[in-house]
């Protein structure tokens, strides 16, 4: 897969440190590349492969688990270069029934963010401690 000027500015717009930000912010950015990259996949700039499905699913439910800095990390993955993939933890993570179709994915999304304590602001900072 040759890497699109749009795939690219993408992988640039979510590279910011997550570091020092407060648990919201970091609650905050997690949702953002997840929006990103959910509304990249529709729009055409990555694909919707098995890579992606895993990571986005992966993502989704970090994201429930209230974990924001793991749920960044797992949705960025999915715009890995294919030679950064092959010995990536994410690769034995199962495909989810669900969380297959962009449809299945949006939905999930959506409803991590409609929990409470998790996706529109609240507690749920576990396994979120900054240094």
């Amino acid at each position: 897969m040759s890497d699109s000027p749009d795939l690219v500015a993408l992988r640039k717009s979510l590279a910011a440190a997550a570091e020092g930000v407060t648990p919201e912010t970091g609650k905050q950015m997690a949702q953002a590349a997840l929006r990103q990259i959910l509304d990249a996949i529709e729009s055409g700039v990555c694909p919707l492969g098995d890579w992606e499905r895993r990571c986005l699913a992966a993502a989704i439910t970090s994201l429930r688990g209230g974990k924001s800095n793991e749920a960044r990390s797992r949705a960025r993955q999915a715009l890995w270069p294919a030679e950064n993939r092959r010995n990536a933890a994410v690769a034995k993570f199962p495909p989810r029934p669900g969380m297959l179709t962009l449809d299945e994915l949006k939905r999930e999304f959506a409803a991590a963010l409609a929990m409470p304590g998790r996706g529109h602001g609240g507690g749920g900072g576990r396994g979120d401690k900054t240094a």
